[in-house]
């Protein structure tokens, strides 16, 4: 009999779903278990088609599926870097996609994952076993002869129930409350004395790469980083103290006016010293992108739309606009280095669209068939378009298209 909720749900919801298995086989990382969820729903319908996988290909997956099945607990980014983590664990396996822009195909490799499960958990009864002191052979013969003398063992007296000590009542006064931390609960410093480590970590530096970097400052714009830029990585930083994700972005790009495109390692897209200075080739890529939905596209629109995708918190969308200022920017250093070594430039002409030549011999026969129906307006109008002569329309002028009447040839 199958339980009921007490409240009336809308059917086919999506369910981000975080099994304590995985939660500690992960070392606590909650994006990571529920993608192995997600991993262990797709292979259960791969397998219910044929149960003799043990390794099943679950089809190409892109970030933004992902992104909607864990219903927003974690970014683009956070995405990839978890996935790249699950397969280095041998968890997964991806696939190349077979063409550019494509998604990566995934498989779940069951025995691996199952493997690791058994093992954790076998981990864990045998720690609850070591901890247990009420197995056999663990008491002393001292231990023994002690209870032998004790009045509660031979059942002389029975044990007295424990009983629960009332709670103290709590004083509104702020003076009592300005308590010393050796008066706290061990469990709230602990957690604190773990947050704090764990901050101190994300901010210390080593002292190799802060040497390194700062006898070599890379130059972007009006900005010296002290280390690429698109290596930075304070994205889950940004989101669980700002503040202090400031700090760290100020040392690394100093004057920077955008620090969270350096938190997210975009930062390198602008150029300074404005605000709105963007890289040219990436406000390029925002105009087509514009243009592409028929939208307007002026320089003002497009830096509205990065203004906007930054505003927003985007970044999977402002990624995707990055590869592609990054494709035109190669592009551009392509014919930049055809024409500096005289190479003729490509043509970006379809294989299927007609040359100017071929275009010319059908406007010249269009505008004798015009001329034929009568229509000397449009004949000349065509002939003018296509840099046509009247002899070869079949039409004499007194003067040149333009400045005179053109009558037919007798």
């Amino acid at each position: 009999m199958t339980r009921e909720s007490c409240i009336a749900h809308p059917p086919q919801q999506l369910l981000a779903i975080i099994r304590q298995d995985y939660y500690l086989l992960t070392g606590r990382d909650t994006c990571a278990a529920a993608l192995l969820n997600i991993f262990e729903y797709w292979a259960n319908a791969a397998i219910a088609h044929d149960p003799t996988l043990e390794r099943p290909w679950l089809g190409e997956r892109p970030i933004r599926e992902f992104e909607q099945m864990l219903l927003g607990i974690a970014t683009d980014k956070q995405i990839r870097k978890r996935l790249l983590w699950l397969e280095e664990l041998g968890f997964i396996e991806t696939r190349a996609p077979a063409k550019r822009g494509a998604a990566k195909a995934y498989r779940l490799r069951l025995p691996e994952l199952q493997l690791a499960l058994s093992r954790q958990a076998a981990e864990a009864e045998q720690t609850l076993g070591s901890n247990n002191r009420t197995s056999f052979g663990q008491m002393t013969d001292a231990d023994n002869t002690l209870r032998s003398f004790d009045p509660t063992a031979s059942g002389q007296i029975t044990d007295t129930p424990s009983v629960k000590q009332p709670m103290p009542l709590r004083s509104n006064d702020r003076a009592l409350k300005k308590i010393s931390l050796e008066f706290k609960p061990e469990e709230k410093l602990e957690k604190k004395k773990e947050i704090f480590s764990v901050l101190d970590s994300k901010l210390a530096l080593p002292a190799a790469q802060t040497s390194a970097t700062a006898s070599a400052p890379i130059q972007i714009g009006t900005v010296a980083y002290a280390q690429p830029p698109e290596t930075i990585d304070l994205a889950e930083l940004w989101e669980q103290n700002t503040g202090m994700a400031k700090q760290q972005v100020r040392f690394l790009a100093p004057l920077h006016k955008r620090p969270e495109m350096v938190a997210h390692g975009v930062g390198h897209w602008w150029i300074g010293p404005g605000l709105n200075d963007f890289d040219p080739h990436l406000i390029q890529a925002c105009q087509n992108r514009k243009r592409k939905f028929q939208q307007a596209d002026t320089l003002a629109d497009a830096k509205t739309f990065i203004n906007n995708m930054i505003r927003n918190g985007d970044w999977a969308n402002f990624a995707l606009r990055c590869d592609e200022a990054l494709a035109l920017r190669q592009r551009d250093t392509r014919l930049s280095v055809a024409a500096a070594e005289g190479v003729p430039p490509a043509t970006s002409r379809s294989p299927c669209e007609r040359s100017f030549a071929e275009r010319r011999e059908s406007a010249l026969g269009l505008a004798r068939f015009k001329l034929a129906q009568g229509l000397t307006e449009q004949a000349r109008a065509i002939a003018q378009q296509f840099g046509l002569t009247a002899a070869e329309v079949g039409l004499s002028a007194d003067v040149t298209f333009g400045h005179s009447c053109i009558s037919q040839a007798a």
